[in-house]
């Protein structure tokens, strides 16, 4: 497995055996010419021998297509390195589904994206036809497969896929294999019904051969007898009521979750999945009048989202402060695993025992998935109108076209919440040009402008996307570094002060300009002011002790 190996016509694996990892990721390659297909590109850890076997098949240049069937990092992780040495294309295109997009878009890449939804699930490939399957919450919301026409391979993404201890390329024994199934479906899969429409989808296109990311190749005989065998496994959170053992209730609850989910996979709005949820809830129980949701999130814990719902419709309002639900008839919490997010109020005549354990049971079973998307509807609500904020109060500083304070400490709240969640290391670099006033005296303000905005422009060419360059006043410019430690951020501030060092300013004048520079880490309990005065005490450590030089603490 130290070369490329064919699975087909011009189909080549051309993965890297992460040695002791039982999840396999795997990379594929269809050979077409000046048309070539890379499917999942996969991670940092695989890329150099990936990148060996596929320059060893086609040239870089010769990839027109990158499937990405979805956004996490052991498909995506590679593609911002690989992207920046493969040969520009004005007609390659990243291949994905639009939920897949909505996140794959803040890598920022340059590759523009093939929508697979907006192309009617078909790509042409020079004389390929590729054809995609909709697999919807498996394991995501907007899972796919592809189908090479031509050599009836399914690549099926998470499907099929298995976790082994002792890892093999091609499947060999069903049973041993489909062990690994058992391991990787039950945690990846959030219900049998979803599982199985996947399935049945997959079936339809009778394939010879199946391709996962992860686990081992199917052929022949062994793709029925194993999609025979998890056709019948139970997966995911809603199995049947352990404690519920009234088959009336179960029959009803059945019936509602059945349409519960075909609603949430086929429909892209939070509020007609409430619409219709509340409609079916009232089919069981006709004298139900209202269902009233509410939730919020700490993006903006000032404000609730409350949706009323009735035979009307949904109404939706926003209420400021604390809420609390009116007297309800019956009431679930909705819980995102480690805070409570809001709740479900059904308001309704006397419920009998019978209908408040269906009620019981039926939200037990579907308080999880309303409580997650619940929890996105509102981030994506309270995130727009923040953003909206921030536009309107002026963001950038206007003459070097940076970041300014205000900005400045409204990102280091929210990257400082970050580090208090996940830990990891964030520097901040206070920056002061020395001798600027004598710059400004001796050849005015205008030219003390262009000093700034060429210092501008160095900071830009010499930080990360990542990073937050603001002007933080005068003549003082900050540099907020996440994922920095501070052995990292310090030899970056030095590498900045070189390149002004070596820089000359202003066209004809050619001005030499240097700066002094103070870094600090964040440490916990921390206030962002606190954060930054300890970078600007290294600052004035450095200006007072000869300038042109970098401090750190």
């Amino acid at each position: 497995m130290s070369k490329p190996i064919e699975i087909a016509e011009d189909v080549f694996w051309v993965g890297y055996v992460v040695p002791n990892d039982p999840f396999q990721c795997h990379v594929y390659l269809i050979r077409n010419k000046d048309e070539s297909v890379l499917i999942d590109p996969g991670s940092m850890i695989t890329l150099p021998v990936v990148l060996e076997k596929i320059t060893s098949l086609v040239k870089l240049k010769d990839i027109k297509w990158i499937i990405m069937h979805h956004q996490d990092p052991d498909i995506t992780g590679c593609y911002s390195t690989l992207e920046s040495i493969m040969p520009e294309r004005d007609d390659r295109r990243v291949v994905t589904h639009w939920r897949s997009l909505m996140l794959l878009k803040h890598y920022k890449w340059k590759t523009p994206f093939y929508l697979v939804d907006k192309n009617d699930w078909k790509l042409t490939a020079g004389d390929r036809l590729l054809e995609f399957i909709f697999t919807p919450y498996a394991h995501f919301p907007g899972a796919f497969c592809t189908f090479d026409v031509k050599t009836s391979t399914l690549f099926s993404s998470d499907i099929l896929g298995g976790l082994s201890d002792k890892f093999r390329l091609f499947a060999e024994d069903t049973e041993d294999y489909y062990e690994g199934i058992i391991l990787f479906h039950k945690h990846y899969m959030p219900s049998t019904s979803i599982l199985n429409y996947a399935l049945r989808q997959i079936k339809k296109k009778k394939p010879k051969i199946i391709a996962p990311q992860h686990g081992s190749i199917l052929r022949g005989e062994m793709i029925d007898k194993v999609i025979e065998k998890l056709e019948k496994l139970d997966c995911g959170l809603y199995l049947i009521d352990e404690k519920e053992s009234d088959i009336v209730i179960l029959n009803k609850i059945d019936e509602v979750l059945k349409h519960f989910f075909e609603d949430a996979l086929l429909s892209s709005s939070f509020e007609s999945v409430l619409e219709n949820l509340f409609r079916h809830i009232k089919e069981k129980i006709n004298h139900v009048e209202l269902m009233e949701v509410y939730g919020k999130t700490d993006i903006s814990k000032d404000k609730v989202a409350v949706f009323l719902v009735n035979e009307k419709g949904v109404k939706k309002r926003t209420v400021e402060g604390e809420y609390l639900p009116p007297p309800c008839s019956f009431f679930v919490e909705l819980n995102d695993g480690k805070k409570e997010i809001g709740g479900i109020c059904l308001r309704s005549k006397d419920l009998t025992e019978t209908e408040r354990k269906f009620l019981d049971v039926l939200f037990k079973k579907i308080d999880t998935p309303l409580s997650i998307s619940l929890s996105r509807e509102l981030a994506y609500e309270f995130l727009e109108e923040a953003n909206k904020e921030l536009m309107e109060q002026v963001i950038k500083d206007p003459l070097t076209g940076l970041y300014n304070r205000r900005y400045l400490f409204e990102y280091l709240k929210v990257k400082i919440k970050e580090f208090e969640r996940f830990s990891y290391p964030l520097s901040l670099v206070m920056i002061d040009i020395d001798k600027f006033k004598d710059i400004n005296d001796t050849y005015g303000h205008l030219v003390g402008d262009c000093v700034l905005k060429e210092l501008a422009l160095i900071l830009r060419r010499n930080t990360r996307l990542t990073d937050c360059v603001a002007r933080y006043g005068g003549e003082e410019f900050t540099i907020v570094m996440p994922f920095a430690d501070l052995k990292d951020a310090c030899a970056k501030a030095e590498s900045i002060r070189k390149s002004v060092e070596k820089h000359k300013f202003c066209k004809d004048l050619k001005l030499d300009v240097t700066i002094s520079a103070g870094v600090a880490v964040y440490s916990k309990g921390l206030s962002p002011e606190e954060f930054v005065k300890i970078a600007d005490e290294n600052l004035y450590k450095a200006k007072n002790t000869g300038r042109n030089k970098v401090v750190c603490k």
